[in-house]
């Protein structure tokens, strides 16, 4: 998880489109928290897709 959490910062400022954009994202790597409860994790690695759809409802700003 730590290559993810440190690349994604990056990424978001690459893709930027914009130099406004740009400097609304830092370099800091994020913090994460795994969620065991009410997510099913029937084998190792499930958790991976609901990782994906949680960054996107973040970044859609639906917070749950």
């Amino acid at each position: 998880m730590e290559p993810f959490v440190t690349m994604i910062p990056y990424l978001l400022v690459e893709c930027a489109g914009s130099d406004k954009q740009r400097v609304q994202h830092t370099l800091e790597p994020y913090t994460y928290e795994r969620l065991t409860v009410g997510v099913p994790q029937c084998i190792p690695g499930d958790c991976g897709v609901y990782t994906l759809e949680y960054i996107e409802c973040q970044l859609l700003g639906c917070h749950f």
